[in-house]
């Protein structure tokens, strides 16, 4: 038998050309591919660097301080004074302006800018209000508009129409609000509040110049409270001649006790 004859395949020039131009452009995606990886790796290593301050670092060469309260000010200057013409990350920015508040917790914030293109750093600390000196425990403190009890007065001279004494774990709680509205009616008591006294216990008393002692209850209704203490005070005066003792904590239910105050008040 004869054997098989082989047959040799041959390839078009045509489709031979295809086929090169194929692989050169698989081949050329393939590189292409892996140098985007090698230049997106670069990047990423190039921006922690720049990050991290080895080809870049913010140096300030000088310092701008805006604190409305001359003490924090200069606490502000002395403790970035040491950083001109150094790194300063933002790291350091934060511990800065913590310590800041550290040294004067009157403040109610304290924030560290850095401009990159003035070289200028730039610290911003704003000073909580106060709403009034405070008695606490014998040793005065300084009531915020938060209801923080402050031991630095950063807001200038206080004067306070009459004295408030917290006493142990006094409430603080509406504080706040209770003064600023004891201060507006002020005026409009016929017997002048001379001392707030605030202790544990949920209600607070207000001792009059008359030396009536009034058992306040809650802070709210405070106008409505104010109107009806006159009304009772002006009504007793003709009936007893002692300094009171008017008891307003049931307000809330229209019922006021009036009673002649204990020699203690």
């Amino acid at each position: 038998m004869a054997g098989r004859k082989k047959f040799k395949v041959k390839v078009r020039v045509k489709v031979r050309n295809n086929l090169l131009r194929r692989g050169g452009a698989a081949a050329g995606i393939v590189l292409g591919l892996g140098f985007v990886v090698w230049i997106s790796g670069y990047a990423l290593r190039s921006s922690r660097d720049l990050i991290s301050g080895r080809f870049f670092s913010f140096k300030p060469v000088s310092i701008e301080v805006n604190c409305p309260a001359p003490e924090a000010a200069a606490s502000a200057r002395e403790l970035f004074s040491g950083t001109l013409n150094s790194p300063l990350t933002a790291g350091r920015c934060r511990e800065l302006a913590a310590e800041l508040k550290r040294r004067h917790p009157a403040l109610s914030s304290a924030k560290v800018f850095r401009n990159f293109f003035t070289g200028k750093t730039e610290i911003s600390a704003a000073v909580e209000p106060v709403v009034a000196p405070v008695l606490l425990n014998g040793a005065t403190v300084y009531l915020g508009e938060t209801g923080r009890l402050m031991r630095e007065n950063l807001s200038g001279p206080q004067t306070a129409p009459f004295l408030t004494e917290l006493r142990g774990a006094a409430r603080v709680a509406g504080l706040v609000t209770f003064l600023k509205d004891i201060k507006a009616q002020y005026a409009l008591f016929s017997s002048k509040p001379v001392k707030l006294e605030c202790g544990p216990e949920p209600e607070c008393s207000l001792l009059l110049e008359d030396r009536t002692r009034v058992l306040w209850g809650g802070f709210e209704f405070t106008g409505l409270k104010v109107l009806r203490l006159n009304e009772v005070l002006k009504d007793a005066a003709a009936k007893r001649g002692g300094p009171l003792r008017i008891d307003l904590r049931c307000f809330r239910e229209g019922k006021i006790f009036v009673s002649e105050a204990s020699q203690r008040s």
